[in-house]
């Protein structure tokens, strides 16, 4: 007997019967701490239409961010019946349910309006499921930045620490090396040996001046810079490395960016460190972009480079000092570490996107403290140099 042809309360009583079901099944599957987003929403809509007066026909989709999840592989295009998916009062899809191959009799009122409710409620629920794991994905999220951050409070109090106790050693050395080359007659394999210590010194007073950037000890040489301009200037700084290594540089830079208040010296740093990383990761060559930009309160510098990426297991470590992927006697792991300790110091975020094998994203956002005037037309040029 088709549900159609039920007594009225006995045809009502298993509508709602359905209706409870299907509101404690979605229950049920949201309840699943393990299970992502994704896979609930796909569990929801494949039990959806067993809530329908015709399962047989009944096709349910969600569409959410313009990602669908469907029950049933085809679409089909006989009548309808939707309701909005709204998380936290914007609209970002619908819950729909379509039915195909129906019968004559059932075409002109294909939908009760107990269904309408029902379809209502369900995408109220699923607006409650969305929000709540965005919240919670965004709180892991924080969570994990925050002990990341005191992480690297204490790594760069230690390295402070450490840095100061030998700088002082180191710059003994320094010195009485190059009072040793002034005696007379000091033969010249012990001149070449001493070249050798000079040598060491300063690579370890450098290595002690990144630590002390890294922990913030130097202070800020503020002035106004103007971003564009300054990696025009410091092109010069990678284009032979460019060159060696077949990499085609495309600038897009904003000539109308606003200039900032920062340390000119260290975000020219700050620049050249991303570049050289970039062009490294370009084993074979490749292309490298750099792009200057402004967005709402902030300027932007973007490096994007087409070489191996970074791998997704490694890529929260790349900031921490000493963590480095390169073989021995080829990086100290401090160049991205001292990156981070200066764009926090000028109160800007750093962030990477990285596809394995395809290449990787560095955005550097710094703040504008002084907007530009409000009457020029922004524009921009865009060129491309084999270097």
């Amino acid at each position: 007997m088709n549900v159609s042809e039920l007594p009225l309360e006995e045809s009502a009583l298993r509508e709602r019967v359905k209706e409870l079901s299907c509101l404690y099944s979605i229950a049920q599957v949201s309840g699943s701490p393990s299970a992502t987003l994704d896979d609930i929403l796909q569990e929801i809509v494949t039990m959806l239409p067993t809530a329908w007066r015709y399962p047989g026909s009944a096709v349910a989709r969600i569409v959410l961010d313009q990602q669908i999840f469907s029950s049933s592989a085809h679409h089909p295009a006989g009548p309808s019946q939707t309701s909005p998916l709204v998380v936290r009062g914007v609209e970002r899809g619908n819950v729909q349910i379509l039915y195909a191959q129906l019968s004559p009799a059932h075409r002109d009122e294909p939908f009760l309006e107990e269904e309408q409710r029902l379809l209502n409620e369900v995408a109220r629920q699923l607006s409650l499921i969305v929000d709540r794991k965005e919240t919670t994905a965004e709180q892991q999220r924080l969570q994990t930045k925050l002990q990341h951050a005191d992480r690297l409070v204490t790594i760069g109090q230690l390295a402070a620490g450490v840095a100061h106790e030998l700088n002082e050693p180191l710059n003994s050395i320094l010195g009485f090396a190059q009072l040793a080359t002034k005696v007379p007659d000091v033969p010249q394999q012990v001149l070449a040996d001493i070249a050798r210590i000079e040598a060491a010194a300063l690579h370890g007073r450098k290595i002690i001046r990144q630590l002390l950037t890294f922990a913030r000890q130097k202070p800020l040489q503020d002035s106004r810079v103007n971003i564009t301009q300054l990696v025009r200037e410091s092109a010069d700084t990678w284009l032979a490395r460019c060159e060696s290594s077949g990499v085609q540089v495309e600038y897009v830079l904003d000539d109308d960016v606003p200039p900032i208040v920062a340390d000119e010296s260290q975000i020219r740093q700050v620049i050249t460190n991303l570049v050289l990383n970039a062009v490294q990761a370009m084993l074979t060559g490749g292309t490298l972009r750099i792009e200057t930009s402004v967005k709402e309160s902030y300027l932007h510098i973007s490096i994007q480079d087409t070489g191996t990426g970074i791998r997704p297991e490694i890529l929260p470590r790349i900031f921490d000092p000493f963590f480095t992927t390169k073989d021995v006697n080829q990086g100290t792991g401090l160049g991205l570490s001292v990156v981070h300790g200066i764009i926090t110091a000028h109160q800007g975020q750093i962030s990477v996107e990285s596809t394995p094998e395809k290449g990787a994203r560095v955005t550097v956002s710094l703040p504008i403290s002084h907007p530009p005037e409000p009457v020029r037309t922004r524009g921009a040029t865009h060129d491309k140099t084999l270097c």
